[in-house]
């Protein structure tokens, strides 16, 4: 009886283990198909599929944060490894900040030197640790999604600690007022991280990380603004380093089977497993803005992604929209908030007209002191068809200090009695 059990319970591993193995070889597969002109019909129909069939979908222009697209995109989902991004975007703060180098030494326990070793779990072998430089880790992390690079990353921006990276990544989407709870640095859920020792204290055996795909769209955003030299290695479809090639996953990536030179693609990122299914970010351009679109929980998500930027390019449009400083009064005070671009561009439905478009701004800031660049007002682009909202803010021109608190009569240090007597003393000098 008990030996059946045991049988049991290896054979749904044996599975499971197998599950990711024959996902990674297909994934492999797709990336290094070369297209071939004689299938050229058939690989066109191959390349789209019904962009609705997925759990949630969104598209922002990377600039303004003005919504292109929205299906289910505020609702919390597991996705995977595009949990990355939060922790590579807080690896280029700590960078920016001087609490990191490019080039130092990442210490690597020996869990997660065994963990890049598993072949469900790894894909990139760290074979020592203090081997590899942030750089090195960082490019394992984006392009080949290696959860031991990503979970040794972020514990190197905490001194250490995984939990309060974990932290950080929590405060930052806080700080964002994003829909996004983190669990995991890297995207693997407890089931997976338990065995390494990485399960955070206080969670439940099965939790994972829950993300909208608005928010980890927001999380893409700035992380490309705060380094845009990222795209030198998303864009790439395999990368050589340390004598390992790192592969990345994204078949819309040249060669890969979806690739369509008319995408624009730049990158960005890919996830997987058992409870996200498959999810992807992608930074594409059009009428020279980058777009952002993600896309979580899909059986064909890069057939997926290319219907869903089809469906774009035939229904939306754009149109430039200069913009000017403005003049707001802040407890009696001048204030000018400079706009983000001094000429946008907007997206609209095809169908509107683009001449009623308008950009408004609110003033959100309503306290002194105000700090030069120190976001002041929200935007909203009307008229367009499209959601109101964007991630657009005006910006303080100068700094406008606090005023100086009013100052206190100062006191004679007469005690009452004498302050007492003094008053009427004046009072009968006035009869004399």
């Amino acid at each position: 009886m008990s030996h059946g059990g045991a049988i049991v319970i290896l054979t749904i591993h044996t599975r499971q283990r197998v599950s990711h193995l024959l996902i990674a070889l297909i994934c492999l597969l797709l990336v290094f198909t070369p297209a071939k002109n004689s299938f050229a019909k058939s690989k066109k129909d191959a390349q789209m599929s019904d962009y609705t069939k997925v759990k949630s979908a969104y598209v922002m222009d990377a600039k303004s944060g003005q919504t292109l697209y929205d299906n289910h995109a505020n609702n919390q989902l597991p996705i995977a490894s595009l949990s990355k991004m939060m922790t590579l975007y807080l690896t280029t703060q700590a960078i920016k900040h001087h609490q990191l180098n490019w080039n130092d030494k990442v210490p690597v326990d020996d869990q997660l030197i065994k963990m890049s070793k598993s072949y469900s779990l790894g894909s990139f072998k760290i074979k020592h640790s203090n081997q590899y430089t942030v750089e090195d880790l960082y490019k394992a992390a984006l392009i080949a999604s290696s959860n031991s690079a990503a979970i040794a990353l972020g514990k190197a921006v905490a001194h250490g600690d995984n939990a309060k990276f974990i932290a950080m990544m929590n405060n930052q989407a806080k700080d964002w007022g994003i829909d996004a709870h983190f669990v995991s640095s890297s995207g693997l859920d407890n089931t997976d991280l338990k065995k390494y020792g990485y399960q955070l204290d206080g969670t439940p055996a099965k939790a994972q990380n829950l993300v909208s795909a608005r928010a980890i769209s927001i999380i893409a955003q700035h992380l490309t603004q705060a380094y845009p030299q990222i795209y030198q290695w998303s864009s790439k479809a395999s990368y050589k380093l340390d004598g390992q090639t790192l592969v990345n996953t994204n078949s819309l990536l040249k060669p890969g089977f979806y690739y369509r030179p008319s995408n624009h693609l730049t990158g960005l990122k890919t996830g997987y497993t058992e409870n996200a299914g498959l999810c992807l970010t992608v930074t594409y351009w059009r009428n020279g803005r980058e777009l952002i679109a993600t896309i979580i929980g899909s059986q064909s998500t890069f057939s997926a992604m290319n219907g869903l930027i089809t469906h774009l390019d035939k229904t939306v449009r754009s149109t430039p929209v200069k913009e000017s400083p403005k003049t707001y009064r802040i407890k009696g005070h001048q204030v000018i908030a400079n706009p983000a671009e001094n000429q946008t561009r907007v997206w609209y439905r095809i169908g509107q007209d683009p001449n009623k478009i308008t950009v408004n701004n609110q003033l959100t800031a309503t306290t002194l002191p105000i700090k030069k660049d120190q976001p002041i007002t929200t935007t909203t682009f009307n008229n367009t068809g499209l959601p109101n909202a964007t991630t657009q803010n005006g910006t303080a021109a100068t700094t406008i200090a606090k005023p100086a608190a009013k100052k206190q009569p100062h006191s004679t240090g007469l005690s009452w009695f004498n302050r007492l007597i003094a008053g009427i003393g004046r009072t009968f000098s006035q009869f004399i």
